[in-house]
Formats: C-alpha cells, sequence, structure tokens
C-alpha cells in the first residue's frame, strides 16, 4: 500500500470516529431511511453501511441478519474506488465479481446499487446500497432518488456531530460557568454561532419551559423573533400544541432524560416537522426542520408506484414500457395473458413485439412509430392484428407516448395494449348486416315497384355473386321430373357458363325434392371429400364445382326452384351468416314470385271483369234503347184504353187499366234510371272548372215542385270549385236532395250540404272513412228517417232497396249512379246514419284545382 494511500485511509477514519456512529443503537432515523431506499429501488435488501478499518458495520439494515461484515468481503469497495453512484445489474455477468463471497455465498448478491457517504470535507464514510437476489435495473427516477436520499444521511450525520458538539460544549459551560465565565461566554458565542450557521431551527428552554434561546432559522420557521418568545413559557405563547405530540414528547424526553426524535404536523404553521430534543440538567434542546417537501417527495414516489402497480394489475389493458436506450421493453402480465402467454414465457426483447405484428401490417405500425419519433403526431396511436401463442390473431388497440430529454432524445416510450377483436368483428358483421339489408331492401323495391321476376333474379344473383364473393350464383328452374334450366346466373370470368341450360342429374330423386320442399339446406365444402354418390360428383365436377351452397325457393309450400353458391377455384367453408343469407334471399324470391302469380291472375280477372262490365253497359244501353219505342206504343195505347173507356167497362176493367198503365210508367222510369247508369261512364263529358254553387242551384231549380210540396228548407255552405262533369255533378246533389225529400215522415225535410277540405273536422264528427288532406269532402245531412248501418253500403247497389215500392217510390238506382259517378271522378261516397236520427251522405272529390294553382 501506497504512503500517500495510507494517509488518505487514516484521515478518512479519523474523520469516521468524529461522528461517534459506529457501534451506537439503532435510530429511527436510519432505519427509515433505509426502508425509504428498498422502496425506491424496489429490493428486498437496503444498508446505511459504515466502513471501519477492518469491517463493514451496519447503522441501519432491511433483509439482513447480519449487522457487520469483514471489510474484504462485499461490493462496497465499488463505491470507495469510484466515489460515485455504482449500479451492478447482475454481477454473475461480471467475472471480477461472480467468485466474491457475498455473490457466491450469504446474501447471494445478484443485483447491487450504491452510493458513497462523502461528507463536506469529502471523506468517504460509507455508503447507502440496496440488494437484490435477481438481476434487474434502476429507472432514471429511481437513481434520482436514491442519490438524494444518500444525501439526507449525510445530513443526518451532519446533524448528529452538531447536537453532540454543542452538547458537549453545553455540558462544558455549565460545569464551569462560575469557575471560568470568559471562557463560558466565548465558548456560549461559539455555540451561537453554530446554532445560527445551522440549516435547522433552534430553541432552548429551562425547566420552567421558558424560551432562553432561539436561532434565526427558529424565527423564521415559527414566524416570529426572540424578543417575543424570550423568557415566556412555551405552552403560554403556543397553547395549541398542548395535548399535543410535541406536547408529549418534549415532557418524556425531560422525564425520562432521554433524546426523542419524531415527525409532526404543526397545523399552526401547516408544515412538518423532524424534531430531534435534548435533555440537559437545565432544560431541553430542541432541533426541528421543515420536511414538507421531502414529505411530499416520499408520498408521490408513494403514490406514483401505487398508481402503476394499479395500473399493472387493475387496468384491464396491457401495459408496455420501451427503454430506448437499452432497446427492452417491459410487459406487463396482462399484457402477455392477453396473447395466451405465460409470465415467464416472454423476454424483454423488442422483437418479441414486433414479431408477433401481422405481416400486412408490421411495416406500417412500425412507421407509426416513427412519425411520433419524429413528433409528425402528439401520440401513436395503431390498430393492426398481433399473433397469439396458439396462431390465431387479435385485433389490438396500441396507444403509447414517447418521452424526450434535454438534448431532445428519445429515452423511453410507455404505451397499453387493448384488446379490440370483439369490437372489429361487431364492425364486420355490421357490415355485412348492411350489405344483406341494401341487398334486402334492393330487391324488395323491386319487387314493391315492379314485380318484374327476371330483373329481380338477376339483382340477386349478381349482388350474392359480390357479397359472398363466390365464383358462381345461379337460380335454378325445378321441373317435376327433377330436371330444370338455369333461368339466371352471375359467374366469374375462366369458368363455364350455364345461363339457359337445361339441366338433369341423374342422382336427383324424387326424394330430394320433397326434403328440399322441406326446407332442407345443402352445403358441400368439399366435392372431392364429401360423401356424395360418384353420379353427382361426376355431374357437379363438370360444371367444375369444388363447393357448393343450395337453398330451396318455395312459393305457397311447392318447391320451385333453387338458389345456388358455387367455388370453383377451391373447397369452401360456408358459415352460418352465408346460409342465412341465401335462406332469406330464397324466401324473398318465394314471396316475389307468389305475388307476381297474384298479380297476374288479378290482372286477367281486372281485364275480364272489365270487359265484362263494358259488355253488360252495352247491354244494358241497347236493351232499354231498344225498349224505348214498344214500351212507347205500349204506354200510348193503354193511355187511350184509359180514356175512352174508362167508367164505360165494369170496375174490374177500370182497375185492371189502371194496373197496366201504372205498370208502363213504372217501366218506363226504370228503362230511363238504367239508361242514365249506362251513360255515367259512356256518356259523361269532359271535366272542367265547374263552381259548385252553380251546380248546386240547377240541382234545387230542378226539384223546384217536389221542394214546394214538402216544403223542405234546403241550406248550404259556399262551395268551392271543383274539376268535374256538370251534368253528372248536378244529377248528384240532385238525388241525395231528393232522397233526402222523400225520406222524411210526417215533419218538414231539413237538408244541408256542407264542404270541408279532407283533413279538417266537419261538423265537429269522427268519420268512419278518413279523406287526404288534398279532397274536397261534401256532405248532405237530411232529418229523415235514417238507417241501420248494416245497411250503409247495400244501398249503393243497384236494384237494392230497403223499402217497398207502395210506401217509396223508386228504381233503387239513384244512389247506384251517384256511386258511379263519384268513383269516376276519383272520389268515395258513403253515408253515416243512425234509425231515426236522419242521414249524412258524405263524398269526396280531388283538389285538382288547388293542385294547379
Amino acid at each position: 500500500m501506497k504512503a500517500g494511500h495510507i494517509d488518505t485511509e487514516a484521515a478518512r477514519l479519523e474523520a469516521l470516529r468524529q461522528y461517534q456512529i459506529l457501534d451506537t443503537e439503532p435510530e429511527a432515523a436510519y432505519d427509515n431511511l433505509a426502508q425509504l431506499a428498498a422502496f425506491i429501488c424496489g429490493t428486498p435488501i437496503s444498508l446505511v453501511n459504515f466502513i471501519d478499518e477492518n469491517r463493514q458495520w451496519f447503522k441501519a439494515k432491511v433483509g439482513l441478519n447480519v449487522s457487520e461484515m469483514p471489510r474484504s468481503v462485499g461490493l462496497s469497495y465499488l463505491c470507495q474506488e469510484q466515489r460515485n453512484l455504482v449500479v451492478v445489474p447482475d454481477t454473475l455477468a461480471d467475472e471480477k465479481l461472480a467468485n466474491n463471497p457475498v455473490v457466491t455465498g450469504y446474501p447471494y448478491i445478484r443485483f447491487y446499487a450504491g452510493v458513497p457517504l462523502i461528507t463536506p470535507k469529502g471523506d468517504m464514510l460509507g455508503t447507502v446500497c440496496v440488494i437484490d437476489q435477481v438481476p434487474r435495473q434502476l429507472s432514471q427516477k429511481q437513481v434520482e432518488a436514491f442519490v438524494g436520499l444518500s444525501r439526507l444521511v449525510i445530513d443526518q450525520l451532519e446533524l448528529r456531530r452538531h447536537v453532540t458538539e454543542v452538547s458537549q460544549i453545553t455540558e462544558k459551560l455549565m460545569a464551569h460557568e462560575q469557575a471560568a465565565r470568559a471562557q463560558s461566554e466565548a465558548a456560549r458565542t461559539r455555540i451561537t454561532n453554530l446554532l445560527e450557521s445551522i440549516t435547522d431551527g433552534f430553541f432552548a428552554l429551562d425547566k420552567k419551559w421558558r424560551f432562553t434561546y432561539i436561532n434565526g432559522q427558529a424565527e423564521r420557521l415559527l414566524q416570529t423573533n426572540q424578543n417575543e418568545l424570550l423568557g415566556k413559557n412555551i405552552w403560554e405563547v403556543f397553547p395549541e400544541i398542548i395535548g399535543t405530540k410535541f406536547y408529549r414528547e418534549y415532557h418524556r424526553a425531560v422525564l425520562e432524560q432521554v433524546s426523542v426524535e419524531f415527525e409532526e404536523f404543526d397545523p399552526l404553521l401547516n408544515c412538518w416537522l423532524q424534531v430531534h430534543a435534548y435533555p440537559a440538567k437545565d432544560g431541553l434542546s430542541v432541533y426541528f426542520q421543515d420536511i414538507t417537501e421531502r414529505r411530499r417527495t416520499a408520498e408521490a414516489l408513494r403514490e406514483s408506484e401505487e398508481r402503476w402497480q394499479l395500473a399493472l394489475h387493475g387496468n384491464n389493458d396491457g401495459i408496455w414500457d420501451w427503454n430506448l436506450k437499452t432497446n427492452e421493453v417491459f410487459f406487463s402480465t396482462r399484457w402477455k395473458e392477453m396473447l395466451g402467454y405465460k409470465d415467464h414465457e416472454v423476454s424483454h426483447r423488442w422483437d418479441e413485439w414486433t414479431k408477433r405484428i401481422h405481416p400486412d401490417e408490421r411495416d406500417w405500425v412500425l412507421q407509426a412509430f416513427q412519425d411520433h419519433f419524429a413528433q409528425k403526431t402528439p401520440f401513436y396511436v395503431c390498430e393492426y392484428r398481433v399473433q397469439c401463442q396458439d396462431g390465431s390473431y387479435k385485433w389490438i388497440l396500441d396507444r403509447g407516448q414517447a418521452l424526450w430529454d434535454a438534448l431532445g432524445d428519445i429515452v423511453r416510450m410507455v404505451g397499453s395494449y387493448t384488446d379490440i377483436t370483439d369490437r372489429k368483428q361487431a364492425d364486420e358483421e355490421l357490415k355485412r348486416q348492411n350489405l344483406r339489408s341494401q341487398l334486402f331492401a334492393e330487391i324488395t323495391l323491386k319487387i314493391r315497384e315492379s314485380l318484374q321476376i327476371d330483373e329481380i333474379l338477376k339483382t340477386t344473383v349478381t349482388e350474392v355473386q359480390k357479397l359472398l364473393q363466390a365464383d358462381r350464383v345461379l337460380i335454378f328452374r325445378l321441373e317435376t321430373d327433377g330436371s330444370g334450366t338455369v333461368v339466371q346466373e352471375a359467374v366469374l370470368p375462366g369458368w363455364p357458363v350455364i345461363l339457359g341450360e337445361n339441366i338433369f342429374d341423374p342422382c336427383f330423386k324424387e326424394e330430394y325434392i320433397e326434403r328440399y320442399r322441406q326446407g332442407r339446406v345443402s352445403a358441400i365444402e368439399d366435392i372431392q371429400a364429401a360423401h356424395i354418390q360418384p353420379c353427382h360428383r361426376k355431374f357437379l365436377q363438370q360444371f367444375a364445382v369444388r363447393a357448393n351452397l343450395v337453398v330451396p325457393i318455395l312459393v305457397r309450400d311447392a318447391i320451385w326452384g333453387l338458389l345456388l353458391a358455387h367455388q370453383c377455384a377451391a373447397p369452401r367453408q360456408w358459415n352460418n351468416f352465408e346460409t342465412e343469407l341465401l335462406q332469406q334471399l330464397a324466401n324473398q324470391i318465394g314471396i316475389a314470385l307468389s305475388q307476381a302469380q297474384l298479380l297476374e291472375k288479378e290482372t286477367q280477372q281486372s281485364q275480364e271483369l272489365a270487359r265484362s262490365n263494358a259488355e253488360l253497359e252495352q247491354f244494358a244501353y241497347i236493351a232499354s234503347h231498344d225498349l224505348q219505342e214498344p214500351l212507347r206504343m205500349v204506354t200510348s195505347y193503354l193511355q187511350l184504353l184509359e180514356r175512352r173507356y174508362k167508367n164505360q167497362l165494369d170496375a174490374n176493367a177500370d182497375q185492371f187499366i189502371n194496373y197496366a198503365v201504372d205498370g208502363a210508367r213504372r217501366m218506363q222510369t226504370l228503362i230511363n234510371d238504367l239508361l242514365n247508369y249506362s251513360r255515367v261512364s259512356t256518356r259523361g263529358q269532359p271535366f272542367k272548372l265547374v263552381d259548385c254553387n252553380i251546380v248546386l242551384q240547377q240541382a234545387i231549380a230542378n226539384l223546384q215542385i217536389a221542394i214546394a210540396d214538402s216544403q223542405a228548407v234546403v241550406t248550404y255552405d259556399p262551395l268551392p270549385e271543383v274539376m268535374a262533369d256538370t251534368t253528372q255533378l248536378t244529377q248528384v246533389f240532385q238525388n241525395l236532395i231528393a232522397n233526402g225529400i222523400k225520406f222524411c215522415q210526417n215533419q218538414q225535410p231539413l237538408i244541408h250540404i256542407g264542404v270541408s277540405k279532407g283533413d279538417a273536422d266537419i261538423d265537429g264528427k269522427s268519420l268512419n272513412s278518413i279523406p287526404s288532406g288534398d279532397e274536397w269532402l261534401f256532405s248532405v245531412r237530411d232529418n229523415g228517417i235514417g238507417l241501420e248501418s248494416q245497411y250503409a253500403e247495400r244501398i249503393f247497389i243497384i236494384f237494392q232497396r230497403l223499402h217497398g215500392r207502395d210506401k217509396y217510390p223508386g228504381t233503387g238506382i239513384g244512389l247506384a249512379i251517384c256511386k258511379k259517378i263519384i268513383e269516376r271522378h276519383g272520389g268515395r261516397i258513403w253515408v253515416e246514419s243512425k234509425p231515426g236520427e236522419g242521414s249524412t251522405f258524405y263524398f269526396t272529390i280531388p283538389d285538382i284545382v288547388g293542385k294547379q294553382w
């Protein structure tokens, strides 16, 4: 050993002994610092170690069951050599350290980190170190906190030295106070200077708890001055602390003559104080300092650690932390579980991450990292697929943010994994549902618009082929013998076209037709491997079919045909979505075919009915016209007989002649009404703008005799102009008013004609038939005998009467004529009535004028 080194070591040992720390009893301050070191670095072992001449003595220790070790054993010499922070991630990775006794034996050190304890004068007294039995790394924040902790140990040592010096000086002064007043005064001055120079607050109390000294730092901390405190009782000046920990601990120090150390929050000063109180013969010396910031730092560290642990274990997301300096990545347990791995099955290498990204997405994911590193994006956010342990892929939402140092270099990036597979699957399913809905909507629209079967079938095969990405989709019209024709086909180029071909499968027997009629669905994934008859396999191979999906098209429980999807390039597994899609489309096609058949039948019936009605109208017109002349002759001769031979024959002959004349007249009326009925459609005039007020006045004029005879009162509201046949509209008003007069029994007829727009309420009544807003609603209300609601439709049928001719004359054609006229005008007519309460006839006429103007 060189002489210079010996001198330095001797000075170091002397400095160590000046602190009088070796072989002292455990102290809470040092124990707390050791525990804080272990907490900050996350290690099971921590030491406050002082290096003596031949030993390492542990003032405080956590996780170690020995109080000292030989100086030649251990790793603290590294700190002594480097006089700086030493971090050994793995001792076994260093050949020089691998054989050290503390590595090969107790405490089996694999990880070591130490900070030298260097006094303000530069003497290295020992170390603060943390130890683990497994390799590990410290983060930058942990390193900074650990180094800061070492300074607290030095502060504690300095405080101890100062306290010791002050105590010694105080005792000497008290012992020699009377004998050496001058020396005592000098010593007091030195003490004062010392107390004023320390960073702690200090005050001294006599046995009566009166302040005898207060240094400047104490004045600042207590927010007062010496003059206000000296000579005064502490409990009188600060009554708020009576009963608190300050009160109890000060009294304990005096009564038990022991030094006390504690930390307590002072609500008066609103800060945390660390207090050391030392009893003396004449009172109590108290050192205190504001440790609020230190407490906040420790609390922040604790909360940060708790949040980190909560994020790791309480979050359903996987967490990753990438150290770009070492290129190592920390993956949380949840990150690994998400991909099906156990904790030990994934290392911390960067490629553990990148190699699992789906090849199709790896490049742009890595590019997203580069964009974030270049600060083109504030955050890194990507959605991509990651391979799991079983080989399957999960969709992941990956988010993170990089951290840059003061030089602008990226040092770290932290992020999270979120499993969004369910969301992606739901999105895909929603897309399929939307496509299916669009297809159904298009087919349904075509069914509603035209029922053009060829167009519907063509749209079906085209859209299904696109949606399923099948090589061929076709519709096969099935005959009863099992043969059939391909009526529509959508096929990709390169595969056989079979549209229009008549096809017969020799294996397609009658029982298969029955199964399809019962709703059977056939799905073959691989024609070669399927358990089907050889003849059927050969039949399919001629059309290059490798897989097929077949669903029946049923029309009212009868088999109409088949909807088929073919895969020709390779086998294919058909999923439930595809099967359900074809089944639903087949149902839609079946509905369209059924409606088309019904429409065709209805069209034929309508055409036949129109032809029959035209023939009947023509017959009625011709018959009534041809009957006019013979009937006129019969009527004339009967009237001649009545005039010439009246009262010349017996009474029976006169009665018979009267019957014949009356019958001929009624026959004449019936023929005229029948002619009018047949002429509604065939002899009607073109519609023109008509003032309904004028039309109604003409109808009333035509009925002036009947109105005068019955003393009827006819009132009406102002009526609109409509597009109508003037003659026919006059006939409607005339017939309805005449009915109101005729069916009014034993009272004066009161008839009112009203009108309103279709969407308005008329007379405050709720109508059985609701008119639309673009119609005029006319009403003809009377106070007649009324009728039962069960006859409300019957009275509009030709020749239908509710009363005998002897009571109420007529042919039963008048209301039928009104109905036919109103329907010709595009309206409706109905009656609302109750027996004995009169009737109201309603009819509508479109407001074409309002639309035009």
